[in-house]
């Protein structure tokens, strides 16, 4: 528990962590689109997380059966939308509301796996949607006059419709007798090539794809977005979740967002300082918390003491 507790605060962080390292890279990347700061920035983190699952686990790590790699293509596509519409979001939100909107794939779950086994969703299901749907409006800040919300909330929220088809996807039966490090590494690998030609594909200027490299203090970020933020986590979640429950592990991820809100009113002043970048504290506002909470709710009323007929996708989400 322990360490699930430590993953929670560190992944969190990582969205202040991800937004700074973003801000970094954009004086090496004058003219380029966000497209081009998301994958160039998103690229060396997957290439880590594959190395780290190669330290870890040696060449072995490599050697995947075909329905591994079924799986890991499918995995790997789908975080790659996942990640670079909650990337480019982020660029044009906070982290403390993009990581309350991602949350949203609690609730994507049990209605899809509700809609593939042609079941009624258990009474919470709706209610939870009805929580999340007032919580995002009240976060975007929805112009009820003409129906809209931000781009980047919007690209967030789809994010997360993508990482609820990459959790839905470690229970289908057909992957159970995978191994978990090795589609991992594959699908990290696989990530940071797709980053990486998206990031040739949208480049400007040639020399923007090596500038960043010569930024000790992007560098520093970048890593640490990686370690503490996305591969490093997924290593140590992969280990220690099984020693948990289900509802344990839902409840305690659901608290996230509260952990990226206080750091975002803490650390972008201390980084800034440090970096030499213009990422101010976020306020505490009331719209905030009252959208944080709702959303938080509706992640608790699902994981809590979740039906038996859920208890498959609650896991997936965990």
């Amino acid at each position: 528990m322990v360490a699930l507790v430590a993953v929670t605060i560190t992944s969190n962080v990582g969205f202040v962590l991800y937004k700074a390292s973003v801000m970094a890279h954009q004086p090496y990347a004058v003219g380029e689109s966000s497209w081009f700061l998301s994958a160039h920035d998103l690229a060396p983190r997957f290439f880590l997380g594959a190395l780290l699952l190669l330290a870890l686990f040696g060449r072995s790590v490599m050697q995947l059966t075909r329905t591994e790699w079924r799986q890991t293509a499918f995995m790997a596509v789908t975080s790659f939308a996942g990640c670079m519409l909650q990337l480019d979001g982020l660029q044009r939100t906070s982290a403390a509301t993009t990581s309350f909107l991602t949350q949203f794939y609690v609730v994507l779950i049990p209605l899809w796996w509700a809609l593939l086994h042609r079941k009624r969703p258990d009474w919470r299901v709706p209610v939870a949607c009805v929580l999340v749907l007032a919580g995002v409006a009240i976060l975007a800040r929805v112009n009820w006059e003409t129906f809209r919300i931000g781009r980047g909330e919007t690209e967030v929220l789809l994010g997360a419709v993508f990482f609820s088809f990459l959790l839905l996807s470690l229970n289908w039966p057909a992957f159970s007798a995978n191994r978990a490090e090795r589609t991992s590494a594959a699908m990290f690998l696989i990530e940071g090539a797709l980053f990486s030609v998206l990031s040739l594909l949208t480049c400007r200027e040639p020399a923007n794809l090596v500038a960043p490299y010569s930024s000790p203090t992007w560098l520093t970020l970048m890593v640490a977005s990686a370690v503490l933020g996305s591969v490093g986590p997924f290593v140590i979640l992969n280990h220690w979740q099984r020693f948990i429950t289900a509802t344990e592990a839902g409840v305690l991820y659901s608290f996230g967002p509260v952990v990226a809100t206080l750091s975002e009113v803490i650390l972008p002043a201390v980084i800034s300082g440090w970096a030499g970048i213009a990422y101010a504290n976020q306020p505490l506002t009331m719209t905030l918390v009252v959208g944080g909470a709702l959303i938080l709710v509706a992640n608790i009323l699902l994981q809590w003491k979740p039906a038996r007929a859920l208890q498959p996708v609650t896991a997936a989400a965990g």
